[in-house]
């Protein structure tokens, strides 16, 4: 009996000598951390609110630690030709994705170059085309004076370049002034009516040219550069009244005013400057 009850009790007993039974503490979990995921979408070499980060793979990524807040992210392609920031508000705890993409950037980019050379290509070709364009005009006019040598007198003192002939027909003040505008002559296009003034400098009583008065008297012209008439030549420049202008007879000298409708033995003579 004394036996068992000796048995019995020794779990007791063990357990008092032992002391209580302790037990492991439940460890704290670890605060989440705050990261960058940066992706780029070309290989760049990229920073962190201008820090050096190291360089990305195309389509690679970077994770960094940081701290909550803003942060600025640049990234720069191998060539250092295109490049892209972006701010980034980042909260604590969580991990936020930045993706950069250079790929958009450098198609602006090459689309401005090739822009840029069509352009260029285009200005050289018009370029040339006009050079072309002068350079036939200048053959031309120059063929074309060459031709109409006989058809046309400059006079040295003035610098004008005179018809060697006038219209040879009746005409008014407007179809006078129509007639020259509309001239052809030598290459050039850009002839008129003369002033008053322009017609009585080549008036030189010193010199006979022999012509008809219209088609029928003989008369003698006092004109320079042996010039054909035909009659009595236009001005530009207005006569007495708006509705007149002045004439000037080669015959003698005179000048009168006359009616722009007028137009028995009026001539057209035309005149341009040599140097235009």
């Amino acid at each position: 009996m004394a036996a068992a009850l000796t048995a019995a009790a020794l779990p007791a007993l063990a357990q008092q000598n032992e002391g209580p039974i302790l037990r492991p503490k439940p460890q704290p979990k670890p605060a989440p951390s705050t990261t960058l995921l940066v992706i780029c979408d070309l290989t760049c070499d990229w920073k962190l609110d201008g820090e050096a980060k190291g360089r990305i793979e195309a389509g690679g990524t970077a994770k960094v630690k940081v701290d909550a807040g803003q942060h600025m992210v640049m990234a720069v392609t191998e060539d250092g030709m295109d490049s892209s920031q972006q701010l980034n508000e980042v909260k604590s705890g969580e991990q936020t994705v930045v993706s950069i993409a250079l790929t958009p950037v450098r198609d602006v980019r090459l689309k401005a170059e090739q822009q840029a050379r069509d352009k260029a290509a285009q200005h050289e070709r018009n370029k040339a085309i006009q050079e072309a364009n002068d350079k036939a005009a200048l053959e031309a006019r120059n063929k074309a004076t060459l031709e109409d040598a006989d058809k046309i007198w400059t006079d040295s003192e003035t610098l004008l370049m005179w018809t060697k002939k006038d219209n040879g027909g009746d005409v008014n003040w407007q179809k006078a002034r129509s007639y020259c505008r509309n001239l052809r002559l030598a290459g050039y296009s850009n002839w008129r009516l003369p002033t008053i003034d322009e017609l009585s400098d080549i008036y030189d009583p010193k010199v006979n040219v022999a012509g008809q008065l219209g088609s029928g008297s003989e008369t003698t012209w006092h004109v320079k550069g042996n010039l054909q008439l035909s009659g009595w030549q236009w001005s530009n420049t207005q006569g007495n009244t708006q509705w007149e202008a002045w004439i000037f007879l080669f015959a003698n000298g005179k000048q009168y005013s006359s009616p722009l409708t007028g137009s028995g033995l009026d001539r057209a003579l035309c005149v341009r400057r040599s140097a235009e």
